[in-house]
């Protein structure tokens, strides 16, 4: 008879722990001073072991392939996994330096990455630092005892931070991709058939949400800081994350991130402030390959309390501005990508999060 066991999906769980030596697995029962930290996904989704499998035909062995012929090496490999939430306060602080590698802590409240051709680290492969930094973290996906499955040497490799009013009554939310250069799983980094029997630390129900979007700002034509009307924001970091060379195990000795890139769109209300005219020609921006200022800031701007934050980025255009059309009136689609601007930063987030990030 057929087992009747049935796994829903909200039983299977995953979450972080920053790691203290890169790619080495920690005690899954939480014992070794920090526990796993809990995201709020809807749907966690399993981790991609991509390894070399070959099933061939050689010669000799007739018309079908033979068993025995194929070939499979979980060494050399990368472990992948896709995830999406809503952004709480240490989930997207967390995640913006896995993908940024750098942060420009104040205390432990505020918590601040930033994109500038310098700042972020372009390797990993060593003893983390004690500010955390390089970050590297385990990845525990749990649906029951003995099935769990924990990857070690965990970074992300590209982040979208998404904001939209028609969605989720506008509360900001976060995808991306983790990636691992440890794919073969052994008892020192990622492992298969885990228990982790450890007390978690339980998700946040503090988020953010784009309609406290107190600040909303861009450049046009020459004039400074003018207040725009959004209906949507999105911007996307990667850092085109690469792994290079072996251990004794054929994991990855370290990561190389050779180069980092911001790109995103923004949908603005067509008005006086930006139109087709002179003076406020947003189509004229991007036929001059002028860099503008985008300042979004959800709450007042100061980021005091947990669920606000400043997004500041330079930017340039990258298309003719697009139109979105409703009953709601014309609104532009100004897509884009962050340049370094002299000494202002690509792109900076500034969020409020009362922890370390040696506690992540």
């Amino acid at each position: 008879m057929a087992d009747t066991r049935v796994v829903p999906i909200s039983s299977i769980k995953y979450g972080l722990k920053a790691e203290t030596t890169f790619g080495v697995g920690l005690d899954s029962s939480g014992n070794d001073g920090t526990a796993y930290l809990t995201q709020p996904v809807v749907q966690a989704q399993k981790p991609t072991f991509n390894i070399f499998r070959e099933s061939r035909l050689l010669s000799g062995r007739g018309s079908v392939k033979n068993a025995a012929d194929t070939v499979i090496n979980t060494r050399g490999g990368t472990v992948t996994m896709p995830f999406e939430m809503l952004a709480t306060p240490r989930t997207l602080a967390q995640h913006c330096l896995l993908v940024g590698q750098e942060n420009g802590q104040s205390g432990s409240i505020l918590h601040e990455m930033e994109i500038d051709g310098s700042s972020n680290s372009t390797s990993i492969g060593e003893a983390i630092g004690g500010d955390g930094l390089p970050h590297s973290c385990n990845l525990a996906y749990y649906p029951a005892a003995g099935e769990g499955i924990k990857v070690s040497g965990v970074v992300v490799s590209d982040l979208s931070i998404s904001g939209d009013v028609a969605a989720n009554n506008g509360l900001v939310s976060i995808s991306g991709n983790y990636f691992s250069g440890f794919s073969n799983p052994v008892s020192t980094g990622s492992a298969l058939e885990q228990t982790f029997d450890g007390t978690w630390v339980a998700r946040e129900a503090t988020y953010f949400n784009v309609l406290d979007a107190d600040v909303r700002t861009l450049d046009v034509e020459g004039n400074a800081t003018q207040t725009f009307i959004m209906k949507s924001f999105n911007f996307n970091i990667a850092n085109n994350v690469q792994r290079v060379g072996f251990n004794t195990n054929g994991d990855a000795e370290l990561y190389v991130m050779p180069e980092y890139m911001v790109t995103g769109d923004i949908v603005v209300k067509w008005d006086d402030e930006f139109d087709y005219g002179a003076g406020n020609n947003v189509i004229q921006d991007f036929l001059d390959g002028d860099t503008l200022s985008l300042a979004i800031s959800v709450g007042d701007g100061t980021v005091s309390a947990e669920g606000e934050c400043n997004i500041a980025a330079e930017i340039q255009y990258t298309g003719d501005p697009g139109q979105d059309i409703s009953e709601s009136g014309v609104f532009h689609t100004l897509a884009f990508e962050c340049v370094q601007n002299s000494s202002t930063e690509a792109f900076k987030i500034t969020t409020f999060k009362n922890e370390a990030v040696t506690a992540w």
